[in-house]
């Protein structure tokens, strides 16, 4: 690491991003000058180039793909050095990177951001999204920092695909800091500030440091304009000072921080502790900013790769128009996608590819059966893609199907992993798969140690490896897993894992109070005992699919329907129900908690819902069949795996969410 020093000068009231429109309109004029009549338009011809991170499709032809590619391999590895921790830089989702020759070719493909006059037209956009990442960007921009905002969102997937509890000061920080890379040659420079973070910083008064240390995504500070300048702004120079502070660099001050507060400590207290005073700190960073010359963070490059090493082909036609109908569902325009893949599919209906991207946007559509048929139409013309063998199973398996028939979904989310070790989802719905059978509760265990690893970032798969080690009974390795998620900044995760924690105490308790009885109860009825714990079954869908209605939301897009019942005389006093407002729902119970009788509790799944329910007393259940009439009752530990219609009403302060009314079992279709 070399560091490198170069004088600013007091910035112009004018915000960069400006400047940087106004050039690049002059270089759209300039190349328009004397330009005769446009011809009829010749097909683009579209040239792939892989590289060993990185894909690139580009309609300027195959040196300026291979140019695109190796700045992005170089970037990253700049970003590789600089934060130095072993941290993962490659998602298991891929990067697709869509590099356009011209604002012309770039409005074609993002023409929402100049269909409005006066609109600022980027360089470059990154669309993250749950099944793929993509960039779109220009590739005939100068300037100082033509993909800023490209590179600043590369840097927030990069750290929250490693860290689950780190600040969002240090968050945005680091995008703003490393977000400003430029290469020169063999080496990458870090830390320039930009224009408008030093006008906001030399004419706005800083944010006390406790203040910005406890900022959060609900803060006003992150939220409203008028208070977010301050705080990127801020954050960026205390991630700079501390990122170039030779003293507080040879302390290793900022790596300590992140170790503490990635063990759960609050954020005001790890700073404390790793960088000392916060009062002698605020005063250095206020005569930081003020200075006219800071400090530039350099990375030296070992040797890459020779960029005409990385294989290039020609793209189809059918492809491109799927490559950039599915760029249109990442990014939510479906209006858009639908001609583009319809196209595709037209030129070549045996196009694995152009399947897939129809699948996905019936999925983004919410029509999850038509989905399904384009992902298994992709996987029988033996697609290369794991994305598409894996919400091949998924659906299978949250449509309830995989209950007829699971080896298919396991067969082909088994197939998904092996095309990509790295993927996460297809992981974890392998692990619940696995769970169905207790002697594939080591295979679940190592699937869910599989997805942690491919996204450790995620609170999501560290609760679901949980629910596997309670199924497994091993309480005390699941309890510092929930105490770590419970320390997350992320209100929604920590109240999950503070649930989870009480859970945990009562099935203990559970165990310990009724082991004696278990010890002697039916082989049935004692394996559907303590391990089968209430909400400690993995969410269900995958995360790509992050469906799951919150217990608050009963009448949310996807929940249960609402239906009206009297409430039955068996009713418990104690339990806090709505007298005479039920919902219903359809789904599977998958898991009975049976070993505290005469209560039960059970889980009820259906596609992207889960929900937690518990009857006082389950033999006074009422018990239907489909044919609407009463029926006998099986035995508690009988319940597990049957199709059923649940009444139930709401309940409140309770472990659960509803208390049961009615189960009605379902025939098999």
């Amino acid at each position: 690491m070399k560091i490198y020093a170069k004088n600013f000068s007091m910035p112009a009231r004018r915000p960069l991003c400006w400047t940087l429109v106004c050039i690049g309109t002059l270089l759209l004029i300039a190349q328009n000058v004397g330009s005769s009549p446009a011809l009829a338009e010749k097909p683009e011809t579209w040239i792939e180039v892989a590289s060993p991170h990185f894909t690139v499709i580009s309609n300027d032809g195959e040196r300026t793909a291979r140019r695109i590619a190796q700045q992005f391999e170089q970037i990253r590895l700049v970003y590789s050095k600089a934060l130095s921790r072993n941290v993962r830089l490659d998602p298991s989702i891929p990067i697709q990177i869509i590099a356009s020759k011209n604002e012309k070719s770039l409005s074609e493909i993002i023409p929402e951001y100049w269909a409005q006059k006066g609109h600022m037209h980027p360089a470059g956009l990154f669309v993250p999204s749950p099944e793929k990442n993509y960039i779109a960007l220009r590739t005939d921009v100068e300037g100082e920092f033509p993909y800023l905002t490209v590179y600043h969102e590369y840097v927030h997937l990069i750290i929250e695909l490693n860290f689950q509890h780190i600040p969002v000061w240090l968050n945005e920080g680091y995008a703003t800091f490393l977000g400003s890379a430029t290469l020169q040659g063999k080496s990458g420079r870090l830390g320039q500030p930009n224009q408008s973070e030093l006008y906001v910083l030399q004419q706005t008064k800083l944010l006390p440091l406790d203040l910005l240390f406890s900022v959060g995504h609900d803060s006003p500070y992150y939220n409203e304009a008028e208070k977010t300048n301050v705080f990127y702004a801020e954050s960026w120079a205390l991630t700079h000072y501390l990122m170039t502070d030779p003293a507080r660099q040879k302390a290793l001050q900022l790596g300590k921080y992140i170790n503490l507060v990635e063990n759960g400590d609050d954020p005001v207290d790890a700073a404390k502790t790793a960088f000392g005073d916060l009062g002698q700190l605020k005063k250095e960073l206020d005569s930081y900013v003020s200075r006219t010359s800071y400090t530039m963070y350099g990375v030296e490059l070992p040797e890459s790769a020779d960029p005409k090493t990385f294989p290039s082909r020609i793209v189809p036609a059918a492809e491109a128009d799927a490559m950039l109908g599915e760029f249109d569902v990442s990014r939510g325009s479906l209006q858009t996608a639908r001609p583009k893949i319809e196209e595709a599919i037209k030129l070549d209906p045996n196009l694995a590819l152009a399947q897939e991207s129809m699948g996905l946007l019936f999925f983004r559509e919410d029509k999850h059966d038509e989905a399904q048929k384009y992902f298994s139409r992709a996987v029988a013309l033996d697609s290369k893609s794991a994305l598409a063998y894996y919400l091949d199973g998924m659906l299978l398996v949250s449509s309830g199907s995989a209950a007829h028939d699971p080896a298919e979904a396991q067969a082909a989310l088994e197939k998904a992993v092996a095309l990509n070790p790295e993927l996460a989802p297809a992981w974890d719905s392998l692990a619940f798969l696995y769970t169905a059978n207790p002697e594939n509760w080591n295979k679940a265990l190592s699937a869910c140690e599989q997805a942690v690893k491919a996204m450790p970032g995620d609170p999501g798969y560290r609760l679901n490896m949980v629910a596997v080690l309670l199924r497994m009974g091993k309480f005390e390795q699941a309890r510092p897993i929930v105490q770590a998620v419970a320390k997350a900044a992320d209100r929604t995760w920590s109240s999950r894992a503070e649930t989870l924690l009480a859970q945990i105490d009562r099935a203990q308790q559970f165990r310990a109070s009724s082991g004696e009885r278990t010890s002697h109860a039916a082989p049935s009825e004692a394996a559907a005992g303590v391990n089968d714990l209430n909400a400690s079954e993995p969410e269900r869908p995958a995360p790509m699919m992050r469906r799951k209605t919150e217990p608050s939301e009963p009448a949310s897009a996807g929940a249960p329907d609402p239906v009206t019942v009297k409430t039955p005389a068996t009713a418990e006093s104690s339990t806090s129900v709505t007298p005479t407002h039920s919902y219903s729902m359809k789904g599977t119970i998958a898991t009975v908690l049976c070993s505290n009788a005469p209560q039960m509790q059970l889980t009820l799944q259906a596609t992207g819902i889960e929900m937690h329910l518990h009857a006082g007393d389950f033999a006074k259940i009422k018990i239907l069949s489909d044919a609407e009439h009463t029926t006998a009752a099986p035995s508690c530990a009988q319940f597990a795996g049957k199709k059923a219609k649940i009444s139930y009403q709401l309940a409140s302060q309770k472990p659960w969410d509803g208390e049961i009314v009615s189960v009605e079992f379902q025939s098999a279709p």
